[in-house]
């Protein structure tokens, strides 16, 4: 390239002679000296201050070969010829060089736009990065488009195994004590291996190495540029390694929140019921209930502490069941009266001091719906209406259609809905009374929420006019089909 930059220049210096040679006559020598400077100036712009030159004394000899008189002779008599000669090869130099200098200066102002670009996009990139690998993958195709490179690693700081040719764990030892970059030839297959150590405030996140065809490309601009790109990536590495460690402790936390907050539950709400069963049970054993009737209510006692029990442990079963998301519904169109009924007959024990309403509206379309998961949801609303209302407190219990939507409710006359913590009633393990004697774990409306939803519908609590509290589940309707298709063909 450079050749046949020079080679042009002097081509150029030959043409330009040749061109205004006849209008010698007509043309003033300082005007002639003027072309060759202009001459000069292209070339500066065009090859550099080297092609610059050579075309500024070859454009010095053919000025005074062919224009100053004696003409076709390098023998200038005259002083004032001699003098402009000399000027115009002093000018040409000078201008040559000032121009070449100029352009350097651009090209290097472009070369740093286009690596702050680079490294803008590159910094835009890495701050939606969210594992390592993330990060390699946007650092390799930010050095893509600069080289041709290959084989790009983010090995740690202390890595002895897997390291590319020809890195050694001495070798990276010292780049990891230098923190500075390093090229190391690769003589087996005509690269070099590049490593740049990725320094952050408190020590290294790693070293990027990559494969580079061509190391001549690594100029001082290049170097800064790698540099500054290093500093990005190990930022991002950085904010990577904490996010993932306060994403850790956060998972840590909440896990041991959980167990203590069953541990808790269990201890007040198996604990309690067991202990009473153990003792009526010993009661009855030692036959200390000496009258039939006393007798057959510790029987009935122990019998309703065992149910207690029962329950608790199905809820804890069929929670750890929905949240291992291996649930299958096994969905049937079928009237929503028919799921109500059965939900009340199983209660009717829980129910037995609550006079109970039930209000359904005439005519409402089937429902497709798993039967066994509906009758627990509705059931669990029912517990739950039961153990807080007062005692031969009326519980109603309604089913409507609300547009494409039915919906079923739950309202009872207790003491209402926590103002603070109505958003977390459905959760796991919350309760509307954090101190109670009112048995459970905070269970039965976090089974309503996962049955509802994975049916498509929705839940929600709300305080009732008059005291008390509403909860409500929405279904969606769907398209039942025509009562033929249900009919079972004979």
């Amino acid at each position: 390239m450079r050749i046949k930059s020079y080679g042009l220049g002097i081509l150029a210096c030959i043409a330009l002679t040749l061109l205004i040679a006849p209008l010698r006559a007509a043309i003033d020598l300082s005007n002639v000296a003027l072309f060759y400077v202009l001459l000069v100036v292209v070339m500066a712009v065009w090859s550099g201050r080297g092609p610059a030159a050579v075309t500024a004394l070859l454009a010095s000899l053919a000025f005074a070969y062919v224009f100053v008189p004696p003409a076709f002779s390098l023998a200038i008599t005259q002083a004032q010829h001699l003098i402009t000669a000399s000027i115009m090869l002093g000018v040409a130099l000078l201008v040559g060089h000032l121009t070449s200098r100029l352009k350097r200066h651009v090209e290097h102002a472009e070369l740093r736009e286009q690596h702050s670009r680079a490294l803008y996009l590159l910094a835009s990139q890495l701050t939606a990065a969210r594992t390592r690998a993330d990060v390699l993958g946007i650092s390799e195709h930010f050095l893509a488009t600069l080289f041709r490179v290959d084989d790009l690693r983010i090995l740690a700081p202390g890595a002895a195994e897997a390291l590319p040719e020809p890195l050694t764990p001495a070798g990276l030892a010292d780049i990891v004590a230098s923190r500075n970059l390093a090229i190391l030839a690769v003589p087996s297959r005509g690269r070099t291996l590049t490593a740049v150590p990725l320094r952050v405030s408190k020590g290294l996140q790693g070293v990027l190495v990559f494969a580079l065809d061509d190391a001549t490309t690594l100029t001082a601009q290049v170097r800064e540029l790698l540099e500054t790109m290093a500093s990005v990536v190990a930022v991002a590495l950085e904010r990577i390694h904490y996010a993932d460690l306060a994403r850790a402790t956060g998972v840590r936390m909440a896990s041991e929140s959980l167990r203590n907050t069953i541990l808790s539950a269990l201890s007040h709400d198996l604990r309690t019921p067991l202990t009473a069963l153990v003792g009526m049970a010993d009661t009855v054993a030692e036959g200390r209930t000496a009258h039939p009737g006393d007798q057959q209510a510790m029987i009935v006692a122990i019998r309703d502490q065992a149910l207690t029990i029962n329950r608790l442990v199905s809820n804890l079963l069929e929670m750890a069941r929905l949240q291992s998301g291996e649930i299958t519904l096994n969905k049937a169109w079928q009237p929503v009266e028919e799921v109500v009924g059965a939900s009340l007959q199983q209660m009717r024990l829980q129910l037995a001091q609550h006079p109970v309403k039930v209000e359904i509206m005439p005519a409402l379309p089937p429902l497709e719906f798993d039967a066994v998961l509906m009758e627990r949801a509705l059931c669990n609303l029912l517990e739950n209406a039961a153990k807080y209302s007062p005692p031969e407190s009326e519980i109603t219990l309604s089913a409507t259609q609300a547009g494409n939507w039915l919906e079923i409710s739950v309202c009872d006359r207790g003491p209402g809905l926590p103002t603070a913590e109505q958003a977390e009633l459905f959760g796991l393990f919350r309760r509307g009374q954090r101190e109670s004697n009112i048995p459970g774990v905070g269970l039965g409306l976090a089974i309503v929420r996962n049955i509802v939803e994975a049916h498509g519908g929705s839940v929600d609590a709300t305080d009732r006019s008059g005291g008390g509290a509403c909860f409500s589940l929405r279904l969606p309707l769907g398209e039942p089909p025509h009562v033929a298709e249900l009919e079972v063909p004979a």
